[in-house]
């Protein structure tokens, strides 16, 4: 199993599992999965009876999902343990939306099986655990339907459009919203990023010239060792531009007209 192919599924299942489309999971689970859910003390053992499970829910919700961070370790050699980490944004009929720093946790293993080649290996999870329990009325099935917090305000959450790829140095994974993104910096005689987002710094492999090609639409070299997200410019002036958290960053003096340009077009001034 590949630590990529693997930590990629996981992403794909969970973010179409967010968006209440559960045959991606149903297709990866084995016979003999069990299941740690976000209810308290919620267990449930098997394919067969967690499908079932699934079909008895019945729920008016739905979710946005953020930036979310993968790791992988590999206790065995058919054995891989991914952990995603995230925030979920559950939003309810009345209108209120609430957030939760959430952890999951999925433990793939290679099964057996014969083919027209002779035998070979399929990924399947065995074990599922979501580690931060909700408490649950007891009406509940799978999610949280009954469940709000007294007084619970409204969140206004804008569902992002693009996502980001970043592998860390740490041998993360994130994928994150493009529109948390700040800007992009190089790291001086090093093939590595600063990548500067709304929450924080990472440490990234690779190099700005692949992150430019790999999204031109989200983000624009302004400088040899600069990419940002126009979304974020507050000000530009010969020769720099300020961006949202008032970060100030240059732009070459041959450049500076051509960068203008093309960020008073991005923000609709031009």
């Amino acid at each position: 199993m590949k630590t990529d192919k693997l930590i990629e599924q996981s992403i794909f299942i969970i973010t179409e599992y967010y968006k209440n489309n559960l045959q991606p999971f149903f297709d990866h689970i084995s016979d003999d999965v069990l299941w740690l859910g976000p209810a308290e003390r919620q267990q449930i053992r098997g394919r067969n009876p967690l499908i079932q499970e699934f079909a008895a829910e019945k729920h008016a919700l739905t979710f946005t999902i953020g930036d979310i961070k993968a790791l992988c370790v590999s206790p065995h050699i058919h054995v891989k343990e991914v952990l995603l980490h995230y925030d979920i944004y559950t939003h309810y009929p009345s209108g209120n939306t609430d957030i939760h720093d959430q952890r999951l946790h999925f433990t793939w293993r290679e099964k057996r099986i014969k083919s027209a080649v002779g035998q070979e290996y399929k990924p399947e999870i065995v074990m599922v655990h979501i580690s931060n329990a909700w408490k649950y009325d007891s009406r509940d099935t799978i999610y949280p339907v009954h469940y709000e917090k007294v007084n619970m305000p409204t969140r206004f959450v804008t569902k992002p459009e693009h996502y980001v790829t970043i592998r860390g140095t740490d041998m993360s994974v994130h994928l994150i919203a493009a529109n948390r993104i700040l800007y992009i910096e190089t790291v001086k005689r090093a093939t590595k990023l600063l990548i500067h987002t709304e929450s924080g710094t990472i440490t990234a492999n690779g190099t700005l010239p692949d992150f430019e090609r790999s999204y031109p639409d989200v983000l624009l070299r302004i400088h040899a060792s600069y990419l940002l997200n126009p979304a974020h410019v507050r000000e530009i002036r010969r020769f720099f531009v300020t961006l949202s958290d008032g970060t100030t960053l240059p732009v070459p003096e041959k450049k500076y007209t051509q960068v203008k340009r093309l960020l008073l077009r991005e923000n609709g001034e031009a």
